[in-house]
């Protein structure tokens, strides 16, 4: 007989809006719920105030709409939805769960992220004659708040939620299963999981092409068309543009004959200029966040690679009085922190040994720091990455050469080096700005939703000056032509502050 749980097992989401909207958001959880195959049955139980799910096997489940006991440490309108598995198997407690968190988003959330993303929700007022209603839009972008708002605006501009295809990169974002859950349950959108990829892929130009349309692709971290160039290149014509967002995706592509415009708002001037510090700011937020009783003003950090991102986060430990050494292959760029006075060396190997850094923050977007590496550290460092998935770290090294890995939780991963320190991998070598975390602020990260449509209308309708493979001089003319930029000074520059006291 399967091993029951014990004791009950209890999840909780909170949702903000009115009365009526989360007895709503409960009531559709429970009809769900009621309809799967391994639920019998689902009973509103008057005693209890809440709903009894009796599953196919015996187990019970138990949905019960709260308020939180202190409204005071909570925001305003908060409602918890509490899931409560009291008995049966963890297989049946799994499933339990995945469907309680399941929720869709209420008006009044979101109302909030739309306020606070003017450039990306009004982006349709540009564009009234709906340019994507002719293609499917194939999507890899993080799941957040503000995608939402990214996706309305994408609808609005006339893509057809049918022709729309999202990859969940299955990070652990704070809304992750929310957000999956709106795109289902609102807009009947469908969501592949980035272990799926190519079936996603194959999917979505099956639907779109049946339409007797082609797609553009707005991605972040170069998932989609390597994997179609390599495993899919027939298909690789379906494709009118790429839209990407990040530089770890513009190194998946290079190398590759790209037979399509690829629209970089990773290499453009005013993502360069504008959110590299907002991710750096996010990255050391969230670490912090995760070691509240560690001290780090004084101790030794090490940045590896001083692109944007690595840049930023360098002068960020540097605020927050760490000594702070830079390593980066690139001479040039090793010649530029050196100037602005970090501490720097030809030899990372070197670097660690002499600066014993308790802190590791990984900026490269590839494998920068391993085994050999680690084993030069301090007693109780911390490795840190701000870059797309696991790649930055030599996770499989630090396995294999370890006496013991603990997996801590939401903390990460800690490692005990057989013939070195323990170190412990923070977000288990995920990008640290977006583990449990919404990372950017909406209003920080408008701009570059923004941008994304933008290219998206440029590629889908086939402006001349963007040739297939790199468009970096094209995608800056385009995005100032856009207004955007514009937009964003008058919101947030000098005027935006006139008459302030």
């Amino acid at each position: 007989m399967p091993a029951s749980v014990n004791p009950p097992l209890v999840h909780a989401v909170d949702v903000i809006g009115t009365r009526d909207e989360a007895r709503h958001l409960a009531g559709e959880l429970a009809e769900r719920l009621g309809i799967s195959p391994d639920v019998e049955r689902m009973v509103w139980d008057e005693a209890s105030v809440s709903w009894v799910c009796a599953l196919v096997d015996g187990g019970r489940g138990r949905l019960t709409l709260a308020a939180p006991a202190d409204p005071a440490a909570t925001a305003a309108d908060t409602h918890r939805l509490v899931a409560a598995f009291e008995r049966g198997t963890p297989a049946e407690a799994e499933a339990f769960f995945a469907a309680a968190r399941h929720l869709p988003f209420t008006a009044t959330e979101v109302a909030a992220a739309v306020a606070e993303l003017p450039l990306t929700s009004r982006l349709a007022d540009r564009w009234p004659d709906k340019p994507l209603a002719g293609v499917g839009v194939l999507l890899t972008i993080h799941h957040m708040r503000d995608f939402l708002v990214l996706v309305d605006s994408l609808l609005a501009l006339g893509v057809d939620p049918a022709h729309m295809t999202v990859i969940d990169k299955e990070y652990p974002y704070a809304h992750t299963h929310r957000v999956d859950a709106h795109l289902v349950h609102r807009h009947g959108i469908r969501v592949w999981r980035y272990r799926d990829l190519r079936e996603g892929i194959e999917d979505h130009i099956g639907r779109v092409a049946a339409a007797g349309k082609h797609s553009v692709i707005m991605d972040d971290g170069g998932y989609v068309m390597p994997t179609v160039l390599r495993e899919l290149p027939e298909q690789a014509g379906h494709f009118t543009g790429l839209v990407e967002q990040t530089t770890s995706g513009i190194r998946k592509v290079e190398g590759l004959e790209l037979p399509l415009p690829l629209f970089s708002v990773a290499e453009s001037d005013m993502k360069g200029m504008i959110e590299s510090y907002g991710i750096a700011d996010a990255a050391v937020r969230n670490t912090l966040r995760l070691l509240p009783d560690e001290k780090f003003e004084g101790q030794p950090a090490l940045v590896l690679g001083f692109g944007r991102i690595g840049h930023e986060v360098a002068r960020v430990l540097e605020i927050r009085r760490m000594r702070v050494a830079v390593f980066d292959a690139d001479i040039t760029r090793l010649v530029a922190a050196h100037e602005e006075g970090f501490l720097t060396g030809r030899s990372l190997e070197d670097l660690v040994r002499a600066h014993r850094p308790r802190l590791v923050v990984g900026c490269v977007g590839s494998r920068s720091f391993g085994l050999r590496e680690a084993r030069l550290l301090p007693e109780r460092s911390f490795l840190v990455s701000t870059t797309s998935r696991n790649f930055e770290f030599a996770l499989d090294e630090l396995r294999e050469g370890s006496t013991t890995v603990t997996d801590r939780g939401v903390l990460g991963t800690s490692y005990q080096l057989a013939d070195g320190p323990g170190i412990c991998v923070l977000g288990h070598g995920m990008p640290i700005n977006f583990h449990f975390a919404e990372s950017l602020s909406n209003r920080y990260v408008d701009l570059v939703l923004a941008g994304l449509a933008v290219g998206a209308v440029a590629v889908a309708g086939r402006d001349e000056r963007l040739r297939p493979g790199h468009n970096v001089a094209a995608t800056n003319a385009i995005l100032a032509e856009s207004g955007i930029v514009d937009d964003y000074y008058r919101l947030y520059g000098p005027a935006a502050g006139a008459g302030r006291g």
